[in-house]
């Protein structure tokens, strides 16, 4: 195969400040500089209610500057606190990289807002299953409000960093309601005898559910282990105490099925290589997990099984080793693997894990299809957009087939900023891409126009070579 110089565009990835920002297919979010001054309080959108707050915030919070976030410190004050919690918890499916990224960006940026708006975005981050980023976030407040405790407790038990958490409320009760989490956090802190006292009086006035007073019990006295017998899990109504409780007492409960929140827990290498590559690929598909973490997680064992999960590491696997030898041509390992891995929505991450081997390839020839759009997934901003775009509708002339003219004489147009860069409107921007990737092309011209209007035309431009890559086709 003979492969030509790349065409090469300006690239400007963002500064690393953490492993997940320090990713190479990040796409910056504009070429001006964001944070210089806040942007005027534009138009108000119609799905959602958007106020100032009238309550002073001069708490900041988050573990990415803004310099490098490119997210400005008063994001999160444009909208109510529930209003925000409710969309954020409408866009739980995977969308497209680009605003899954700004999603986790702008969640963990720093940002004023106060313990309310504090606790919206720990939320929204265990929800997604970011329980490490949660916990962090929250312990940079004192996490003495009931709602943000409630919080704090959840993403410790999830992490297994439950010291501070039970070190605060043995010393201030009042900090939680939680009965059951009380006696546990006796224990632990080893106030064995206050534990048992207060789990027995508890107990006898009825405070806890059969199978949380079993658990306790259990995990109060070990022997009893051995003769517990627990229901079924009730998976819409399970705590992350009782997920904790019954892996303590040897009874763990299997992460399949349950909440994102539960399965970060599974990356652990104490669990199965299988339970932590199906964990790293729920997380990794939601852009919870680096892309360089979840080509680890292929890669860290050796595999003997067939279908399913154990083709897709096989593929990964293979297309690694064709990847790294310069000699080998990949294409057999890229069909095989873009035949198993497109539609599960990790594609994408895996693409920037490879990215530098992928960019050695240069300017590929037109019947190197698969090869192209790994390469345009694996850096944003890299190649040049019309002739990538041009490229990519001869490829798949049925995605956007009405709107791509449109949507290209839209971005030759020099368009005002005329809407601000805060959490309504991006997260507006959010719930059109959702819809689009449910079949509404016209939400996606609307989204496209409504994230220009903000000023983030690069993004725009990222957001429709994704469409026309991973859009789902029938």
């Amino acid at each position: 195969m003979l492969w030509a110089k790349p065409l090469l565009a300006q690239t400007n990835t963002p500064i690393s400040a953490i492993d997940w920002l320090s990713q190479p297919g990040l796409s910056p979010l504009s070429e001006d500089n964001l944070i210089e001054s806040d942007p005027p309080i534009g138009a108000v959108i119609n799905e959602v209610t958007v106020i100032e707050l009238d309550t002073p915030v001069d708490k900041i919070y988050g573990l990415i500057p803004a310099k490098i976030s490119g997210i400005q410190q008063n994001f999160w004050t444009d909208l109510d606190p529930n209003t925000t919690q409710q969309i954020i918890r409408s866009l739980s499916k995977p969308g497209l990289p680009a605003t899954d990224d700004l999603l986790l960006r702008a969640l963990l940026a720093e940002s004023l807002g106060g313990d309310v708006i504090l606790g919206v975005r720990a939320k929204a981050l265990i929800e997604r299953g970011a329980v490490h980023a949660a916990y962090n976030l929250l312990g940079q407040s004192q996490v003495d409000n009931l709602e943000n405790f409630s919080l704090f407790a959840e993403a410790s038990l999830l992490t297994d960093n439950v010291e501070r958490m039970c070190s605060q409320l043995n010393s201030a009760r009042h900090f939680s309601n939680d009965e059951a989490l009380q006696v546990y956090c006796h224990a632990r802190a080893g106030s064995w005898d206050t534990a048992v006292l207060n789990y027995f009086t508890l107990d006898t006035l009825g405070a806890f559910p059969p199978a949380t007073s079993g658990l306790l019990a259990a995990y109060l006295d070990p022997e009893l282990a051995n003769n517990l017998i627990l229901h079924k899990v009730d998976r819409a109504t399970l705590t992350p105490l009782e997920f904790k409780l019954r892996a303590n007492v040897g009874q763990p409960v299997s992460t399949r099925s349950l909440p994102l929140k539960f399965v970060a827990s599974d990356l652990s290498k104490a669990n199965s290589w299988r339970q932590q590559i199906e964990a790293a690929e729920r997380l990794g598909a939601m852009g919870t997990l680096s892309a360089t973490q979840l080509l680890e997680k292929y890669k860290s064992g050796k595999t003997y099984g067939s279908g399913g999960i154990w083709d897709r590491v096989l593929n990964v696997q293979g297309l690694d080793r064709a990847l790294s030898d310069p000699i080998i041509d990949p294409s057999k390992e890229l069909q095989a693997f873009w035949t198993t891995m497109k539609d599960t929505k990790l594609a994408s991450p895996l693409a920037r894990a490879w990215a530098d081997e992928l960019i050695e390839f240069g300017q590929v020839p037109e019947e190197n299809e698969i090869l192209f759009k790994m390469q345009v997934l694996s850096r944003a901003n890299v190649f040049e957009f019309k002739p990538t775009m041009a490229r990519l509708h001869r490829y798949n002339p049925d995605v956007l087939a009405i709107a791509y003219e449109n949507l290209m004489l839209q971005l030759e147009q020099d368009v005002s900023t005329s809407k601000p860069f805060r959490s309504a409107n991006m997260l507006r921007g959010m719930r059109l891409i959702s819809d689009a990737l449910e079949g509404n092309e016209a939400a996606f011209f609307e989204a496209i126009v409504h994230y220009q209007a903000m000023g983030l035309t690069q993004l725009a431009k990222q957001l429709i070579i994704e469409f026309m890559i991973l859009a789902p086709t029938t």
